[in-house]
């Protein structure tokens, strides 16, 4: 399961605080979108994106 969010890095450092199971830390993927997941209990994995416009638009 996918969702594109904004403020990811914010959420990102919610999630870590409340103790939230963070599967893949927070990174810049290959198209410039920052991407996080993570693993609820019963083992879904949630992936959270913020895409970043190319530079100039």
């Amino acid at each position: 399961m996918s969702f594109a969010i904004t403020g990811i890095a914010a959420e990102y450092e919610r999630l870590r605080n409340e103790g939230v199971g963070i599967s893949v830390p927070l990174h810049q993927g290959p198209w410039s979108e920052w991407v996080l997941r993570l693993t609820d209990p019963n083992g879904v994995v949630i992936e959270l994106v913020e895409w970043e416009p190319p530079g100039g638009i």
